[in-house]
């Protein structure tokens, strides 16, 4: 990289965290309405983990463009994985209900404690960036809501594009709204969505929170990505 590389930004479990994720508010939602269930994580977690419009990335979803179709076809699913779960269907039309407005409330995510100072400094500097992520219809708010909106260039949510990473044109559309840079890297805690689908696009992964395989290039914390990102450029220049 000869110059200052764009960034593409992952948002959940990368920029800020979310207790439980679905699951945890598929409990919380019991804890409230179905008292005395006796379910746990484990419980709920194998149930939920497919059904999602990103667990089928190799498809487009221009059908759930609508926020209201987006919510729909979850409700429907979380129906599902909440009568499995022994709940009667009545009762689980208004758990999917709760999950929904759980996980479209912007105070359900939490910035990690490095990430404004982090994207701060990295905009000062020039880098230029975007948020890519797989998410629901209310992402943009969410954004705006914990207050990162004005350091990037477009928050670009699956529910509003239609495609969810790792599929290639999730990261065609993060480059087209960085007016496609010479080069971009793509930081996120996903090794299948955020690192093997940028890397097989040219984008060069960075995972952060957890660990990875080389040729991604690895980060403990956000705090580490300024020095991590320079180092590479000067080592270019």
């Amino acid at each position: 990289m000869s110059q200052r590389p764009a960034l593409i930004w992952d948002f959940d479990g990368t920029l800020a965290y979310q207790k439980g994720k679905w699951s945890g508010a598929m409990i919380a939602a019991m804890d409230e309405l179905a008292c005395g269930h006796g379910l746990t994580l484990s419980d709920v977690r194998p149930l939920m983990s497919s059904g999602f419009p990103w667990d089928q990335p190799d498809r487009l979803h221009p059908e759930l463009c609508d926020p209201q179709a987006w919510w729909d076809f979850l409700e429907t699913y979380l129906v599902r994985v909440a009568v499995a779960l022994g709940v009667q269907p009545e009762l689980a039309g208004k758990i999917a209900k709760r999950v929904h407005a759980v996980q479209a409330d912007s105070r359900s995510y939490h910035l990690y404690p490095d990430t404004l100072s982090t994207l701060v400094s990295l905009k000062e500097q020039g880098y230029r960036m975007v948020i890519l992520s797989n998410h629901v219809p209310e992402l943009p708010q969410i954004v705006q809501d914990l207050g990162l909106t004005e350091l990037f260039e477009a928050v670009l949510g699956s529910a509003q594009t239609a495609v969810e990473k790792p599929h290639p044109q999730a990261f065609a559309l993060a480059r087209e709204a960085l007016g496609n840079p010479a080069s971009a890297v793509m930081i996120g805690d996903n090794p299948r969505a955020d690192g093997w689908g940028a890397y097989q696009v040219g984008i060069q992964p960075l995972i952060v929170h957890g660990s990875s395989a080389t040729p991604f290039w690895q980060c403990d914390q956000l705090s580490e990505i300024e020095a991590l990102l320079n180092c590479k450029v000067s080592n270019t220049e």
